[in-house]
């Protein structure tokens, strides 16, 4: 019998037979809003992906691009005849963002005949093509629109083209590049046979989607699951990997490696999962734990997985923008064997799964954690994502085709790993990296851990997570020498990886004197055993490639899981508005954040404040104070006295971005006089 997720035909076929036999209610169709109407409300993940580009303009962060690979005669006239007819069909690529009168993210839909379709033609040399393909996607959008999607094609040889789309994340998904895809070669087949291109009509838009969804994520019906999230994440810091020699550069740059996992490897981890009844998912991000948890010598690990979010038939063929991310937490605790890690892993799975319909957003919100200045999420640093179909492919008449990914230099994430289904029965995919953060040969170390954790763990599921190999034999270090690099249980680690410095007992000499127990504690056998022993310094290290050691601060303490602890009652000594516009911005602070008198001290973030109000209370402090102040001088700024002082310093009318950057040590003396003032 076959194992593996069903295919979206199959879970339509499934969900049919269920519904006909009474199993289950279907759920009630997503209510059609009136055609025509000229916005409609933004989905809450276009809200988050609004305020990100209000933060940093121009990034291309949130460009997603694919690329179709054709051989053979290109019809051009055709080509651009099927292109204009997905953007006719689609609503969202003919989707622009907005900020209306009330300061709510809006989209607005524009009509075919106002979204010119531009394709121009690129020749390149095949040395050149990614290089110019990189330049194009990096390119800035405008989210206003008319159209979030540049199509261009690029010309390799006399037989070789390569069509790439690029389109603002804040419209589309992953998926929905693989709707376009599959609509593109029937439509551009038909076309080139000189017939009418069939496609199943679209039941519904993605505007429809965007108002039933925010309806079903505001009210009640998501408690369980909100109250899942905050027991599951309480107490949760952000999981960082150890910088690896990585220089900064632009923000958010990142770079690319190929990955891929051998047929072999994956029919053991595909046996391994049939007898424990885990996925193939499972076992890979078990392996995947195992190495986060001991790179970065830490036990609780937290990393992130991406979900479709069509969990509604309905929703199968449209081009938007669905994906969800999952933040997927588990102990890594000595002892534990290979085999229980992943029915632990497993059970974090299907819990996740069944909780899947909460926001990631939201989630971030409800549970709160603590910020830094990297910008990156505070919950997910690194993405492990598993597809269940292989690229797609298709062979039109006189040409073949096939998916190309795209990378446009740029990094979500510390570390993002997508493998797809390979030909051959392995693996394969990409691995996506922080350029600030991890170097191409650290990210190799990385892979290879990953490889030799697999291989050890399925060989021997019995084997102590903390004994496993996290490098080839080959690549391990001599550790005859009078320094030693150990993880927990006394195993040596790679290049790369976090663990205790131990020296030779010759040279720490043989005990302390009087105090056996210390002794005990910190001599400890030789585990190669030469029978002498070794002292644990305490010391915090890593070896780089080159082989030096370089040290690290001591570990931050784990922390037991707690639920987030209630925010506080209003303080009795709150400072009152003392100028009229620190009365106009608390009024407004109270009403958009709901917690009554606010003080010209209070913190906005800690008043519950979130990116998006943020939007909205700048919205709100445009029409009452007649001026326009940057989200990033907001922040900065943080209280209402420091935004009163950016609003009185503003020229009416226009933007803030010629106001010096805010001195915050500055804002704080100014408070603490006042405060001694009004003693």
């Amino acid at each position: 019998m076959a194992s593996g997720p069903l295919s979206a035909d199959q879970y339509r076929l499934l969900q049919q037979r269920l519904d006909r036999a009474g199993v289950g209610a279907a759920p009630a169709p997503i209510p059609r809003r009136p055609a025509g109407e000229p916005r409609s409300p933004a989905s809450p993940a276009q809200e988050r992906l609004f305020f990100f580009e209000r933060m940093n303009p121009g990034s291309p962060l949130y460009v997603v691009a694919g690329a179709l690979r054709m051989c053979g005669e290109l019809d051009l006239a055709v080509l651009r005849d099927t292109v204009r007819r997905l953007v006719d069909r689609h609503e969202a690529l003919r989707t622009g963002l907005e900020v209306d009168t009330d300061g709510a993210v809006v989209q607005v839909v524009h009509p075919p005949e106002a979204v010119p379709v531009d394709l121009p033609v690129h020749a390149v040399t095949a040395d050149g093509l990614w290089d110019e393909v990189g330049i194009f996607c990096r390119r800035p959008f405008d989210l206003a629109g008319p159209s979030l999607l540049r199509p261009a094609l690029f010309q390799v040889g006399p037989a070789e083209w390569y069509l790439v789309l690029c389109v603002h994340h804040i419209v589309v998904d992953g998926w929905s590049l693989g709707v376009l895809a599959e609509e593109f070669a029937v439509v551009y087949g038909a076309l080139s046979a000189g017939q009418r291109p069939v496609l199943r009509p679209l039941p519904i838009r993605y505007a429809d989607f965007a108002a039933w969804h925010r309806d079903h994520v505001s009210g009640d019906a998501l408690a369980g699951q909100v109250e899942y999230w905050r027991e599951q994440l309480a107490g949760v810091r952000p999981f960082a990997l150890p910088p690896d020699g990585a220089s900064p550069g632009r923000p958010f740059a990142g770079g690319e490696l190929p990955m891929s996992l051998p047929a072999d490897l994956v029919d053991g981890m595909r046996r391994l999962g049939e007898a424990e009844g885990a996925t193939l998912y499972m076992v890979l991000a078990t392996a995947w734990a195992v190495v986060l948890s001991r790179w970065a010598d830490r036990a609780d690990v937290v990393w992130g997985t991406a979900i479709a979010a069509r969990t509604r038939t309905e929703l199968e063929g449209l081009v938007g923008f669905f994906v969800n991310t999952l933040a997927l937490r588990v102990d890594v605790r000595a002892p534990m064997t290979f085999r229980e890690l992943l029915g632990r892993v497993r059970r974090t799975c299907l819990d996740a799964y069944a909780h899947q319909d909460l926001p990631f957003d939201q989630l971030v919100k409800v549970v709160r954690p603590d910020r830094d200045a990297t910008g990156r999420s505070p919950v997910v640093r690194h993405l492990l994502v598993l597809h269940n179909t292989p690229p797609a492919t298709a062979q039109l008449p006189g040409i073949s085709m096939d998916v190309v990914p795209v990378h446009t230099g740029t990094a979500k994430f510390e570390l993002e790993i997508e493998l797809s289904p390979a030909a051959d029965g392995g693996l394969t995919g990409f691995v996506e990296f922080a350029a600030d953060v991890l170097t191409r040969s650290s990210v190799r170390r990385l892979v290879d851990a990953l490889t030799e954790v697999l291989r050890a763990g399925t060989a021997d599921a019995t084997c102590p997570v903390w004994r496993l190999p996290l490098a080839p034999v080959e690549q391990r270090h001599d550790q005859t020498s009078r320094l030693h690099l150990l993880d927990r249980s006394l195993t040596e680690v790679p290049a790369g990886v976090v663990g205790q410095l131990f020296v030779s007992a010759s040279e720490a000499g043989e005990g302390f004197a009087g105090h056996p127990g210390r002794t005990a504690e910190r001599f400890v056998p030789d585990p190669s055993g030469s029978g002498t022993r070794l002292y644990a310094t305490g010391l915090r290290a890593r070896r780089t490639a080159a082989g030096a050691l370089e040290f690290l601060a001591p570990a931050a303490d784990e922390e037991p899981r707690q639920a987030p602890a209630e925010r506080a009652e209003p303080r009795a000594d709150v400072v009152a508005a003392r100028t009229e516009t620190e009365r106009v911005i608390a009024a407004i602070w109270s009403e958009l954040l709901d917690v009554g008198d606010v003080g010209v001290h209070d913190d906005f973030f800690d008043l519950g404040g979130h990116s998006l109000l943020a939007v909205r209370i700048l919205h709100r402090i445009h029409a009452a104070c007649h001026v326009e102040l940057e989200l990033v001088d907001f922040f900065e700024a943080g209280t209402v006295a420091n935004v009163a002082g950016l609003v009185e310093k503003a020229t009416p009318a226009r933007p803030t971005r010629s106001i010096p950057k805010l001195d915050r040590a500055r804002f704080r003396a100014d408070h603490d006089r006042s405060d001694h003032g009004a003693e």
